[in-house]
């Protein structure tokens, strides 16, 4: 019996953090070490900017940012903070373009104009990013700039 991505997705929610987060020790190996710090990880034209701002026995909190310089005034930075579980092997979005708190679900109206899953979307967007760096040749600059 042949199964989709769209099944198995369903049947494992859980994937796109598991995922996030093998994708986040690919491009920075030495993750778990560090306390503080500032990474930059290059592609073509894109720059993905990495700033250690928590640190813990378990977990981390990263924050996550891309400038799209040269763009289009429409198109504005993409900005993420990302919280790192290391114990469970785990990466989830929990604030993202100036929310700093995502829900698991919305009702909709909402105050914020959020999709019901927009906690799930983000993950899915911070799937997609990593996956273009990770997808692709880079050059990276893991030199740690402690602040």
């Amino acid at each position: 019996m042949s199964h989709t991505i769209a099944q198995h997705r369903r049947q494992q929610p859980m994937w796109f953090y598991e995922k996030n987060y093998r994708f986040l020790r690919q491009l920075l190996p030495d993750l778990p070490q560090e306390h503080v710090g500032h990474y930059q990880i290059r592609h073509a034209q894109h720059r993905l900017d990495i700033q250690v701002a928590e640190f813990g026995p378990y977990t981390q909190l990263l924050q996550l940012s891309q400038c799209f310089e040269g763009v289009s005034s429409l198109v504005c930075d993409l900005r993420m903070s990302v919280r790192v579980y290391h114990d469970a092997r785990l990466a989830e979005v929990i604030g993202y373009q100036g929310v700093e708190r995502l829900l698991a679900r919305y009702e909709l109206p909402n105050a914020g104009m959020l999709y019901p899953d927009e906690k799930r979307q983000a993950n899915l967007l911070l799937h997609d990013w990593l996956a273009m760096f990770i997808n692709h040749d880079k050059q990276t600059d893991k030199t740690a700039t402690v602040s």
